[in-house]
């Protein structure tokens, strides 16, 4: 069969492809924000009434920073507390094994010492777990 030249071919009909309109502009949306004005003050930090996306930025991360923060204290402290009670209890053991190698002196000494030392520790280990306690009352009641 001969092939047949282009002129001879007959156009198809071919619908176009509909084409989707084009999308309407898109007004940006304003979020509003109500906040007391001495929070708003101290988020502004150049000064011109209005809270930028970096203030606010740089607000969150000092935030952040600050809940870093007492995290650490707070582990700090419960490390400080675990020692002091280690340390509470491991006590009389040095008095015995003092007593046990034969240094009366030493013996003495932890002897003489353990009264203001009991007192001490104990003082930490209470300022600790009153902390505790009152931290957690304060955040019970927010509830």
């Amino acid at each position: 069969m001969p092939r047949k030249k282009l002129e001879d071919l007959e156009p198809k009909s071919v619908a176009p492809a509909p084409v989707a309109p084009a999308p309407a502009p898109v007004a940006p949306t304003q979020t509003t924000v109500t906040m007391d004005a001495s929070v708003a003050a101290k988020m502004d930090t150049n000064g011109d009434g209005h809270i930028s996306d970096q203030e606010a930025a740089l607000d969150l991360e000092f935030k952040r920073k600050a809940l870093e923060d007492q995290d650490a204290m707070r582990d700090a402290q419960r490390k400080m507390a675990w020692f002091s009670l280690a340390g509470m209890l491991l006590y009389p053991f040095a008095v015995v094994l003092a007593v046990l190698l034969n240094l009366d002196q030493a013996a003495d000494v932890l002897g003489s010492m353990a009264s203001v030392y009991f007192v001490s520790v104990a003082a930490i280990v209470a300022a600790f777990f009153g902390a505790q306690a009152v931290g957690k009352n304060s955040t019970s009641k927010r509830r």
